[in-house]
């Protein structure tokens, strides 16, 4: 990874951050090594891909996306959602996220709980409420009954699309 990606990976980084400096050189250092060193990383985090029923080696652009995802899981930067969970309890999962941000906004689970929606519907549902605050949420690729979510400013949503098309990460950002 040349110098120009790991400071593109860096920026990546700080938009879910939100410029919080430790937890991004945490994160961009993981991804650093999953990108750079793909066996290296499966040794060095075997448990956690355990712990999700991973034993073989992953193809790079599984590995890559599913590091991202954990990356930013352990540092309470994404809510992986059940496709079984309500609006509501999407909300609340999100304003974990909004929480360890820092942000200045919440969403409101009790007026999003009468839309109940299945499936794509009630991220339909989260993204208009998150819209109306400036924010936009982000869906990471994981082949997985499971929906990874995070939270960036909207005004950041196509730089966060670009720059995870140019780094190799699969995201629907909303």
């Amino acid at each position: 990874m040349s110098l120009l990606s790991s400071e593109t990976l860096s920026r990546f980084v700080q938009l879910f951050t939100l410029n919080n400096a430790d937890t991004t050189q945490r994160v961009t250092e993981r991804l650093v090594l999953a990108l750079r060193n793909p066996a290296a990383y499966q040794e060095q985090f075997a448990e956690e891909l355990e712990e999700r029923g991973i034993v073989a080696v992953l193809p790079e652009q599984e590995l890559r996306d599913l590091a991202l995802i954990d990356a930013l899981l352990s540092e309470d930067l994404l809510w992986e959602s059940d496709w079984k969970e309500t609006v509501g309890e999407v909300a609340e999962g999100l304003n974990e996220i909004l929480t360890r941000q820092n942000q200045a906004v919440r969403l409101r689970p009790a007026a999003l709980v009468s839309r109940r929606e299945a499936g794509p519907e009630q991220l339909d549902t989260v993204q208009d409420a998150l819209e109306a605050v400036g924010l936009a949420l982000v869906l990471f690729t994981l082949d997985s009954d499971s929906h990874p979510l995070s939270v960036v400013a909207d005004a950041q949503a196509e730089e966060v699309r670009q720059l995870a098309k140019e780094l190799g990460f699969g995201v629907t950002v909303y």
